[in-house]
């Protein structure tokens, strides 16, 4: 004990007083020694002590002060202030504060005289309970600069606290028959107060029954306890009451009381009893779970728990069987637990117990009998057996595929099964025994028709409703090699290029069999023959396996043109079947021979040709003939003849006919021209590539007198020649369309009649084929071939038509003529009877019911006697044997194979076999003997269980043919199982209260075996207190009692024992027995006691939980469950105890349950109750104390307060960021703490008081490196092992405004495009500022200049927060091509930071100008340029120039020049260059020109959109002095024009005659397929015809790639036909070859898509062009996925002079592509600019014209680009009639388009 520096209320010092020591009040003894106590030097001493002590704790720097609790709102506590040394006109401007941890507002410090005062309510009792030291402290802070002080402030106690009950009313339970002298602990009061003023002190209202009796405890603590004085009578007085009061020692005192209730138990000593000693229940076997069976009731007079009684069950009947019932324990309802099964048990014995709770309790009983009824709830069960699968297509009718049996567990009607199959299949069921059924073939089977059957077997319940059950059978029908290979035509077309490679593959042929594995299986072969001089082999091969057709050697066209031989297909079947087909392989021709010329008349040499033609020779005079031939044919072999340009570009006045080789004049001859001339003619064929010979013509023009006379030949030609020449092309014109009509018409014709033939008997319908049967020799007796006929009708194309064999059914013919040959003739082959002793057997064969009554008498009495046999055998037909149980092995048991009939020899090649569904193993047939004997073990308890009737069913079956038999063998019982108790010892506890006559059900026992053998009796061994009592169910079962005839007494017999024995009726007779041990029960007379009344535990407050704290021993003299002691902490129990002990009910151990803590809890006392399980427990306590012992388990604790935060980062170092105390609950060196602060940070600690530190800035701080510390302050305490913890401080730096923003880039570049939208966004600047907050907000400007005349801001502005610039106005290339300016980012910070980037803005060019032409010359005005030409001038000559300018850059600027069209009809010989705007004449002008040409030209740019200026151009032509005569020009038009009608005449011809041989080849073809063709019964109508659009290899018409041939009507029997239809749009290809002069607009075939309006500089040009024609590389036009492709020839130019060239598709275009490629000749190799394409176009050797048509991109006109096809003749005779005889001018075509072409 030591002194403390106190201030107490009643002794406030003065101001300029000191301190003084006060002796605390609390401590009167400690006074009294230090005052009176001798002054010995032990005293002096203590006192020097006390002395240095408060000395020391002045100078600590803590104050002590005291105040009562309860006091009122300001109450004088001290003047802290002046205590502490501070002025008081420095409390506010140092912040003077005063906080506490968790008592801040109790106490508070006026600031204006600096005195501490009480400022609310202070209850000890609430701030420390019931500790004996309570203080309140308080840290006193100041700031400027921060200080703490500490002050201590003790609250002493006063009596402001009553005793109290923890309950009002305390109910004690006593029971009637406890003594005297027993001890009930009362439940105390408490007070909260310490000291005098918890005293308390107990008193008891006055009765008769209990006095009060007060039990001290170690703390000087009072227990009250009640005594029993006066026995108790609970039927006199059940209930007692009276008052007990307490009073504290405090002044002045304080009382409290709470009533006491005393409840008089009662004792058990009645039993419950049911109404009716038992009950009987019918329910049916559907019940749901949980349904309501009964509700039994049964009283009991006693009162609280011994009259509650609580319902239980046990199953009587059936035995060892799971209980289906439940019952409710409390209100003895019995429920449905499960599912109760009518086939698994009909009835249930339930014994139903009634106990009550008392100790001992007392049961009544009774009998609960439940009747189940049947209902149909079982499917039934259908089992296949003895599968004879697969069954060949062969087989004859009545063959036994499978053995199906069927079953159903239900009872009666439910359980009557019927069996039906799948109807429409050639099976049926025969029923043989009972629910055994037969599957037979009931008609002939067709793997071909049907491969497999799947058959379902349906059994059906008599119930109501009825209930099915299904099982699948699957039949296979095996194969028979019945079917020969097929191939879906009988002849093939092939066509092949010439030189193929060697060993090419060519065709693939298939042939398809019906049949299935090995007989499906086909081979290929060629079938021999010569071809010429060589085997066929030589030529082609065929692959065995896969049919595929190869040509050995390169075939040649010119050598072998056609190549026809067979294929043959045979299958791998037994004996092989095989087919032949034709192969046609067509050799298509290669362009592999060059043109040779014929060789010229005499005199002539080396090629050349020499002529004399006179200088008088008119225009178009034929003066020479180049004749030559190609081995080739076709394209191939159609020749071209072209004359070579002169050398140094002469002219000359000759031209060369391009298809006839014929030389004539171009003009009148003149004296200009050279007397001699080599013209070189170049012959070229029109193969890919072309192959070509040169000719040379020598042309020598002489004087009149000497050239030879050609006047005769020109003057044929006059007038009378070419008016014939016209009839003869009209005539031919007329034939050549009249034959094509008949064509089509006879082709129509055929095709009509063949799909419109209606349907017969003997006919297919169109679209659902029938299949016909007819028999091949008249009787199903001799012959079971068949032919069946397949027809298509209408179906998609693709589609495979497949034949089948129908399955017939029988006739009554049919039946009494089976299809064997070796079948007996009348009912022998039908019925056989067998008849031996034991066993009948009947085997009727089908087809008996084909019998009619309208038969003679002998077939209906036939027809009774089988009807009347059937009936008798289903009934008798069934072999029945016996064997005892358990029967050795090999025990006889019948000779099964001579009872059924069959001979011993047969039983092995038969597969005799018996077999049985579950008990297949019991008995077995000996095939030496055909004996039946037992082969394992059999016991009939457990085949049966104990049903009356047992029996093993066997199935014997035997093969060849199947047949099956079925034989019962009844199991007879033998008394082989002796009577069973369900123990061998039973236990049953009587309490010696038990009245006599008392009843006590026994279980009985259980005998396996049934009739007399199960017959059971009992006898019990004689005794002088039981007796037996035996009472029979309605079951044959026994309920057995034990009846009480004589009181028990425990003390003289503790247990009885007693024998029960059972005998059943068998003989020899068997017993079984019980032992029963009877128990005589106690009544409760002796309380629990311990060893010591006061137990005593040290304990670590580590301890785990669940340690052992003691283990208490109580002991209780009584048995059972009087004995039985429950252990348990006495009432009322300390919360704290509570949470930390618990003790086991069982065997008195007292663990650790929660965590003990030694700073919470020191000690604790703990009252323990022992109470045995008696009907009236009784108890006895004890004590236990518990002492804890302190370890160092409590981490230290870090609280952080006056945090002066975020630190501005300009901060001086040494100023205080925070305060920060530290704490352990520990004690010693457990609670001393030491404080660490995280390394390398600019901050300290710095200790100012015991645990009190100071967090003080150690040097200088930058945000912009570290903008925030995390600070971690780690406590710990001296300990062992040591404990830490740690708080975090997170010190963020307050920014200051020290950086600039920056940009990422000092200069940016920016694309704008012209003409842009004022206000539009074209570039975001960004700038970043690495300070924080307003420092780093920035805002955006523009750094105004000068642009020409206007300011900066009038073109683009900036957003000054996002950065965004925009343009202000639509800027213009021309006017400014660059824009570059600053863009300014300031922040805002005081003083604000900035800097600039620059942006640098491109404007692209637009197009937005159109062309402008340039002043012309002098005297030109409007745009238009006036010209004179001579008439003299040569084509080519340039008489006019175009000058345009574009105020556009780039491809905007580049400039076209384009001639517009003159009127209808006009002809301009004048072209002007595409890109240099020259106009130049086409050709030499004549005196038919006219005289002033006014020519248009269009000047258009390559802008998007292009932009386009017109310019009139008006020559005028000179005349000059040499005119041209017209009479020689008007006889060279007549020549030219007689030569070009006799090509078209030799075209005519050869067109008509080759139509004409085409329709009588096809005539002949149909009439002889016609006459050839077998004759049937009906022809198969054909489907609906399928366009195929086929396309030619070198011409138009002349080959298909692919080829299809659709076959029907008449084939050989038993051929599958397959059609198949490709699936193909309308081929428009087609159409325009039948209709050359129709215009067809391809853009509904194949989509258009947009062009890409890119152009470049290459040979695949897409400007503009939106054509709907697409062509594959190779030529091919494709008519969609799986279509076939169109080849089409080579496209050229129609042009026919030098410059002319061919237009293709270009490489790799596919079906979407829209590039075109134009080759120029070699003459004049001129590409197309950007957007130009050739017009026309033309077919060699065709009468077509391809006019290609286009239109602008954005024309709106959807058919404004196109192809039309079109006839060249009439177009010639067009321009015929509008320009007269000009025929040299009109062979020119084409110029008008390509001379608008430069390069």
């Amino acid at each position: 004990m030591y002194l403390q520096k106190r201030v107490t209320a009643h002794e406030i010092p003065q101001a300029s007083e000191p301190l003084k020591l006060t002796v605390p009040t609390q401590r009167p003894s400690f006074s009294a020694m230090v005052i009176i106590g001798p002054r010995g030097p032990g005293s002096q001493r203590l006192l020097l002590s006390l002395l240095l002590f408060a000395a020391w704790e002045v100078g600590s720097s803590q104050l002590h002060y005291s105040v009562y609790e309860e006091s009122k709102h300001g109450t004088f506590v001290g003047r802290i202030a002046q205590d502490l040394g501070l002025e008081l006109a420095e409390l506010v401007p140092r912040l003077f504060r005063v906080a506490s941890k968790t008592h801040g507002d109790l106490l508070e410090v006026n600031l204006q005289n600096g005195i501490l005062f009480v400022n609310s309510r202070i209850d000890r009792e609430l701030l420390c309970g019931r500790s004996a030291e309570c203080s309140i402290h308080l840290e006193v802070i100041v700031d400027r600069p921060l200080q703490v002080f500490h002050v201590d402030v003790e609250v002493k106690d006063i009596n402001d606290n009553p005793p109290v009950f923890r309950e009002r009313e305390q109910k004690v339970p006593v029971s009637e028959s406890a003594p005297l002298d027993s001890h009930f602990p009362l439940e105390g009061a408490s007070d909260a107060d310490i000291g005098v003023n918890s005293l308390l002190t107990y008193a008891l209202s006055l009765n008769e029954h209990f006095e009060l009796k007060i039990k001290t405890k170690k703390d000087k603590s009072v227990l009250p306890e009640l005594v029993l004085r006066k026995l108790l009578d609970r039927e006199q007085t059940p209930k007692l009451n009276f008052l007990l009061m307490v009073i504290d020692g405090g002044k002045p005192e304080l009382t409290g009381s709470v009533q006491i209730q005393i409840t008089v138990l009662d004792v058990n000593d009645n039993g419950p009893a049911f109404d009716k000693p038992s009950y009987r229940v019918v329910l049916s076997e559907n019940v749901q779970n949980d349904t309501r069976v009964i509700q039994l009731n049964a009283s009991d007079p006693d009162e609280g728990l011994n009259g509650e009684i609580s319902y239980g069950m046990k199953m009587i009947l059936p035995v060892s069987e799971k209980c289906m019932f439940s019952i409710n324990p409390d209100t003895g309802e019995i429920r449905i637990y499960g599912e109760l099964d009518f086939e698994e048990n009909n009835a249930y014995e339930i014994q139903v117990n009634a106990i009550d709770k008392g100790i001992p309790s007392m049961a009544g009983h009774s009998m609960v009998l439940v009747e189940v009824l049947d209902v149909n709830d079982n499917v039934p069960e259908v089992m296949i057996t003895s599968l004879s699968l697969p069954v060949q297509e062969d087989a004859q009718v009545g063959t036994v595929i499978a053995l199906i049996s069927v079953s159903d567990r239900d009872s009666g009607a439910n359980g009557q099964v019927t069996c039906s199959l799948t109807p429409h299949v050639p099976f049926k069921l025969v029923s043989t025994y009972k629910n055994y059924y037969s599957l037979v073939l009931d008609s002939a089977l067709d793997r071909e028709s049907v491969s497999a059957y799947e058959l379902v077997v349906t059994a059906r319940d008599g119930g109501s409703p009825s209930l099915w059950a299904t099982a699948s059978v699957s039949v296979g029908v095996a194969d028979v090699n019945d079917n020969a290979p097929a191939f879906a035509q009988p002849e093939y077309t092939v066509f092949v290029k010439e030189n193929n490679p060697p060993g090419c593959h060519i065709f693939t042929v298939s042939a398809r069999d019906a049949d299935a594995q090995e007989n499906a299986l086909v081979s290929y072969s060629l079938v021999e023959r010569r071809v010429g001089e060589r085997a066929l082999s030589s030529y082609v091969s065929v692959h065995a396996e896969s049919g595929k057709v190869y040509a050995l050697q390169p075939l040649d066209h010119e050598e072998l043109e056609l190549l026809q031989f067979q294929v043959s297909a045979r299958d791998a079947g037994v004996p092989p079947l095989g087919s032949n087909m034709t192969l046609q392989v067509f050799v298509l021709d290669e362009n592999d021979n060059a043109p040779a010329l014929l060789a010229t008349r005499a005199g002539s040499a080396g090629g050349a040709v020499s002529e004399l033609v006179p200088w008088s020779v008119g225009a178009g005079q034929v003066v020479a003939k180049v004749r030559a031939v190609d081995a080739d044919s076709g394209y191939n072999a159609w020749l071209s003849y072209e004359l070579q340009p002169a050398a140094g570009g002469a002219r000359i006045p000759f031209r060369v006919g391009l298809y006839t080789g014929e030389i004539s004049t171009t003009r009148i001859l003149d004296e200009a021209d050279t007397p001699r001339h080599r013209l070189l003619v170049l012959v070229k064929d029109h193969g890919e590539p072309a192959l070509t010979a040169t000719a040379t013509v020598l042309v020598s023009l002489v004087e009149n007198g000497q050239a030879p006379k050609v006047s005769s030949r020109a003057s044929v030609g006059a007038v009378g020649p070419e008016a014939a020449l016209v009839d003869i092309n009209v005539y031919l014109i007329i034939a050549i369309c009249a034959v094509s009509s008949l064509l089509v018409l006879t082709l129509l014709l055929y095709t009509a009649l063949r799909c419109s033939a209606p349907p017969t008997m003997s006919q297919c319908s169109p679209g659902k084929p029938t299949l016909v049967y007819s028999s091949a020799m008249g009787s199903w007796s001799y012959s079971q071939q068949r032919r069946q006929r397949v027809c298509s009708g209408e179906g998609p194309p693709k589609t495979d038509l497949m034949a089948f064999s129908p399955s017939l059914q029988l006739s009554r013919e049919d039946c009494l003529n089976p299809p064997s040959e070796e079948a007996n003739s009348g009912y022998n082959a039908w019925l056989l009877y067998e008849l031996q002793p034991g066993a009948i057997s009947l085997r009727v064969l089908e087809c008996i019911m084909v019998f009619s009554w309208q038969g003679g008498p002998r077939q209906r009495q036939l027809l009774l006697w089988l009807l009347i046999l059937a009936a008798w055998e289903t009934g008798s037909g069934q072999l029945h044997y016996s064997v005892p149980e358990e029967a050795k092995h090999g025990t006889f048991v019948g000779r099964i194979a001579q009872d059924l009939g069959l001979e011993l020899a047969e039983l092995v090649p038969r597969l005799f076999r018996v077999a049985s569904k579950t008990h297949g193993d019991l008995l077995e047939v000996n095939l030496q003997n055909g004996i039946l004997f037992v082969n394992s073990r059999i016991d009939r308890e457990e085949l049966c269980g104990r049903s009356a009737e047992c029996s093993i069913h066997l199935e014997v079956i035997v093969d060849r043919p199947l047949q099956v038999f079925h034989v019962e063998v009844k199991v007879r019982d033998i008394n082989d199982n002796p009577p069973v108790f369900p123990e061998s010892k039973k236990r049953i506890t009587i309490a010696e209260s038990r009245p006599p006559e008392t009843r006590f059900p026994l279980d009985g026992a259980s005998d396996a075996d049934i009739g007399v053998n199960s017959a059971l009796t009992y006898r019990l061994y004689p005794n002088d207190y039981f007796a037996l009592d035996t009472q029979n169910s309605r079951e044959q079962m026994s309920s057995l009692s034990l009846i009480l005839r004589k009181t028990l007494d425990r003390e003289e017999i503790q247990e009885h024992t007693l024998l029960l024995t059972a005998s059943d009726g068998g003989k020899p007779e068997l017993t079984g027995t019980v032992q029963l041990l009877i128990t005589i029960l106690d009544v409760n007379d002796n309380a629990p006691e311990f060893y010591q009344s006061v137990y005593k535990v040290t304990m670590l407050e580590n301890a785990f939980n669940g340690t052992l704290v003691i283990k208490l021993n109580a002991t209780d003299p009584d048995d059972g469950t009087n004995g039985d002691i429950v252990y348990s902490f006495r009432r009322p129990v300390s919360p704290a105890v509570v949470y930390a002990f618990t003790i086991n009910p069982n065997n008195g151990e007292i663990r650790t349950k929660g965590k003990l803590d030694f700073e919470e809890k020191k000690l604790y006392e703990i009252s323990v109750e022992a109470v045995d399980k008696g009907n009236i427990p009784m108890a006895g306590h004890c004590t236990l104390l518990v002492e804890v012992l302190d370890v160092n388990d409590n981490a230290p604790e870090v609280t952080i307060t006056s945090l002066s935060l975020p630190i501005r980062e300009d901060t001086q170092p040494s100023a205080i960021i925070a305060l920060i105390s530290v704490s352990d609950r520990d004690s010693g060196s457990n609670g001393q703490v030491t404080c660490t602060l995280t390394p390398h940070v600019p901050f300290k600690l710095v200790s100012t008081y015991k645990n009190y530190y100071s967090l003080v800035l150690d040097s200088a701080l930058d945000r912009e490196s570290v903008s925030a510390y995390e600070l971690v302050v780690t406590a710990r305490d001296g300990g062992s092992p040591s404990l830490w913890a740690t708080a975090s401080v997170s010190v963020g730096v307050a920014d200051v405004n020290d950086n600039a923003p920056a940009f990422a880039q000092s200069e940016y570049t920016v694309f704008v495009k012209e003409n842009n939208p004022p206000g539009c966004h074209i570039f975001t600047v960004s700038a970043r500022d690495a300070d924080a907050q307003e420092n780093a907000l920035v805002s955006y400007s523009l750094v105004e200049r000068r642009v020409g005349e206007r300011a900066l801001s009038s073109y683009v502005s900036v957003h000054a927060q996002s950065g965004k610039v925009y343009v202000l106005q639509p800027l213009d290339h021309e006017e400014l091509e660059l824009l570059q300016f600053q863009v300014s980012a300031l922040d805002a910070g005081v003083p604000p930071l900035g800097s600039n980037v620059t942006l640098q803005v491109f404007v692209l060019d637009e197009n937005d100008n159109a062309p402008a032409l340039l002043t012309p010359g002098a005297g030109s005005a409007g745009g238009t340029v006036s010209e004179l030409v001579s008439r003299s001038v040569g084509a080519g000559h340039v008489v006019a120039k175009v000058r345009a300018v574009d105020a556009d850059s780039g491809y905007n600027a580049w400039l076209s020049y384009e001639l517009q069209p003159a009127a209808v009809g006009s002809r301009i010989p004048f072209r002007v260059g595409l890109y240099t705007g020259e106009i130049s004449t086409t050709r030499t002008l004549d005196e038919v020109d006219a005289r002033r040409h006014r020519l248009l030209v269009l000047v258009k740019d390559h802008g998007e959109p292009a932009l386009t200026a017109t310019a009139t151009v008006l020559l005028s032509l000179v005349e000059s002095g040499q005119q041209p005569k017209a009479s020689s020009r008007a006889s060279a038009g007549a020549v030219g024009q007689e030569a070009a009608l006799v090509d078209v005449n030799v075209y005519l011809i050869i067109a008509i005659c080759a139509v004409s041989s085409l329709l009588v080849l096809t005539l002949l073809l149909y009439t002889a397929l016609r006459c050839s063709s077998p004759h049937t019964e009906g022809a198969c109508a054909l489907g609906k015809p399928t366009l195929v659009c086929s396309s030619a290899v070198g011409s138009w018409s002349y080959s298909q790639q692919r080829q299809q041939r659709v076959c029907s009507g008449e084939g050989p029997p038993k051929t599958d036909l397959m059609a198949f239809s490709p699936s193909l749009p309308p081929c428009p290809l087609s159409r325009d070859r039948d209709h050359p002069g129709q215009h067809v607009d391809l853009s509904n075939s194949v989509s258009p898509r947009q062009p890409n309006p890119d152009w470049r500089y290459s040979a695949s040009l897409r400007a503009g062009m939106h054509s709907s024609v697409h062509l594959e590389e190779a030529g091919i036009l494709r008519a969609g996925p799986g279509g076939p492709d169109q080849q089409w020839p080579t496209v050229s130019s129609a042009t026919p002079e030098p410059e002319a060239g061919e237009v293709s598709p270009p490489v790799g275009a596919g079906v979407n592509s829209n590039s075109w490629t134009f080759k120029y000749g070699p003459g004049n190799p001129k590409q197309s600019g950007p957007g130009e394409l050739p017009d026309k176009f033309i077919i060699p050797g065709s009468p077509a014209i391809i006019s290609i048509r286009q239109e602008p991109t954005n024309n709106q006109i959807d058919k404004s680009d196109f192809i039309t096809f079109g006839k060249k003749e009439e177009t010639k005779k067009k321009k015929k009639k509008k320009k007269g005889n000009k025929t040299q001018e009109k062979k020119e075509k084409g110029n008008s388009t390509t001379d608008n072409s430069d390069q």
